[in-house]
């Protein structure tokens, strides 16, 4: 803890991505006190980017050898939080402080859950003493409806007493979406006409042969569902929006696809009736993408 009257107020697992090592998704047990946010990490991420050794210095966490601590804590205190995105469809959120040592996304791959932390969130901010922004003394019609310090809602921007921004995704970043799915759809697709039906982040799972045991690895993937396709895209949950200090944009694209098959080829959908996460398996019958039934015609019963 970081102060004696500190109080923990609500616990969560979750994925979590440091905007330092981007591809290094790690599991963690999320703690939320009065006066910061914990991340208590899973072991394995310790070695997993030796070159990001620099970023677990001893402000940012807690990784002493000593026999007592089981793992990585790294500490991100609430009066060092700036803005909190809200990623599409409530699947994940990001927390930004004020340098890129201080941004982390939880991949909650759950709404419910996210919707329950930001509530916790602005309740625990709201005990936070900052000094308020000056009002006017007479109060008039302008100043009463206008943009208060207690909240206002411009742009699906959120300004929290405590100065935090709440940024949740706009029509436009569904729009943006809906056309970089119709790029990789067929060129006589309407645009007008496409509906995103499914947006929800999952993973694909690739069965690694050849081991001792028939293991298998875990991709993340955003799963997107039109009325005709069903895709699959690599999806960077860090690096956007910007954060201020970014001087060039990101390596690589917010949506990369790694795999589309149009909605008439799916044969049949299995489903395993394990505890959750349900496993659900496609199997698609496409023929060098092409339908089975096209070269089918009168001609072929001719002479």
């Amino acid at each position: 803890s970081q102060v004696e009257n500190e109080e923990l107020r609500h616990l969560t697992w979750s994925s979590v991505l440091f905007y330092k090592t981007p591809n290094v998704e790690v599991m963690a047990c999320v703690l939320l006190s009065t006066k910061a946010i914990y991340f208590l990490l899973d072991d394995s991420f310790i070695h997993a980017d030796e070159h990001q050794s620099d970023f677990w210095n001893k402000e940012n966490s807690d990784c002493e050898n000593s026999s007592f601590h089981l793992s990585c804590c790294f500490v991100l205190k609430l009066n060092d939080l700036q803005s909190v995105n809200v990623g599409l469809f409530d699947q994940y959120f990001r927390i930004t402080g004020h340098s890129a040592d201080h941004i982390v996304t939880c991949l909650t791959r759950d709404s419910y859950n996210t919707h329950t932390f930001i509530q916790q969130l602005m309740a625990v901010l709201s005990l936070l003493a900052r000094t308020p922004s000056p009002e006017p003394v007479d109060k008039d019609f302008y100043s009463e409806f206008g943009s208060k310090t207690t909240g206002k809602m411009e742009n699906y921007e959120l300004i929290h007493s405590s100065r935090v921004k709440f940024i949740y995704p706009n029509e436009e970043e569904i729009g943006d979406l809906a056309f970089l799915v119709a790029e990789k759809m067929d060129s006589l697709t309407n645009l007008q006409s496409l509906n995103i039906l499914l947006y929800v982040l999952a993973f694909q799972v690739n069965h690694v042969e050849g081991s001792a045991q028939n293991t298998s690895s875990l991709q993340p993937k955003t799963l997107i569902l039109t009325s005709s396709d069903l895709f699959l895209f690599d999806e960077d949950y860090i690096s956007y929006p910007l954060p201020e200090f970014a001087k060039e944009p990101p390596k690589r694209d917010k949506y990369q696809l790694a795999d589309g098959r149009r909605i008439r080829d799916l044969d049949r959908v299995l489903m395993g009736y394990q505890t959750y996460p349900q496993a659900l398996t496609f199997v698609f019958d496409d023929v060098q993408n092409q339908d089975l039934m096209q070269n089918l015609t009168l001609d072929h019963f001719g002479e």
